[in-house]
């Protein structure tokens, strides 16, 4: 998405952009390409995350006047945009994108939430094996059964985030979200969805917003 610098990143708080779509998103440097200054007026690509605005990449020619008066001619290029770490991806999902259906997931941002989604189940594993020992006094396995308190409810808290992050994944790859509910069909269906989770994400923008990962001005090659 194209924007405009409203206020810079200074010492009153967090900057903020105004979007083409005419919302407001908040910014900081250390989300601009380079951590370079933006001044207020500057013209910029972004993606927006929420009221938050990342990967943000100068639109305006950067350039020195020299002293004979000429104005070079380049341009700085855009580069594709930047990723967070999969276990960043993971706790937004669980956070601020916990009802977020609307907008597109990137490859790396959906099995981020599904790989750490994984670890997190193994590891209550452990707190759920000492409750079990405390409730029946004992670590026998055969004279108890394992009570996975903490397994099943954070299983329980991860669906609708689940399927929030599922359904941008299919956004990302310019398809409906009503395809999740391809989940209730046995064997093909999950096999489906897999397929479609695990393509490269669509360069070009869509009804859904701009690529999260080639960001809003990537050109598409039809025959790459």
């Amino acid at each position: 998405m194209r924007g405009e610098v409203l206020k810079p990143d200074d010492s009153d708080g967090t900057g903020l952009i105004l979007g083409d779509d005419g919302n407001r998103y908040h910014f900081t440097t250390a989300r601009v390409h380079k951590s370079a200054t933006l001044a207020a007026g500057t013209a910029v690509d972004f993606i927006a995350l929420g009221d938050e605005a990342r990967d943000i990449y100068v639109l305006a020619t950067q350039a020195i006047t020299p002293p004979d008066g000429i104005r070079p001619r380049h341009e700085v290029p855009l580069a594709p945009a930047g990723r967070d770490s999969l276990f960043t991806y993971f706790l937004r999902a669980l956070s601020k994108n916990y009802f977020n259906f609307n907008g597109r997931a990137r490859r790396a941002e959906y099995w981020g939430f599904v790989l750490f989604q994984i670890i997190t189940l193994l590891l209550l594993l452990i707190p759920d094996s000492i409750v079990t020992a405390l409730a029946y006094g004992t670590t026998d396995p055969d004279r108890i059964e394992f009570i996975p308190i903490f397994t099943v409810l954070f299983y329980l808290y991860s669906i609708i985030p689940g399927i929030a992050i599922a359904v941008r994944r299919l956004h990302d790859r310019d398809l409906t979200g009503w395809l999740y509910l391809l989940n209730i069909t046995p064997y093909i269906g999950g096999l489906i969805l897999f397929i479609f989770m695990c393509l490269d994400s669509r360069r070009e923008t869509n009804k859904h917003g701009p690529s999260p990962k080639y960001g809003g001005n990537a050109q598409v090659d039809t025959f790459a």
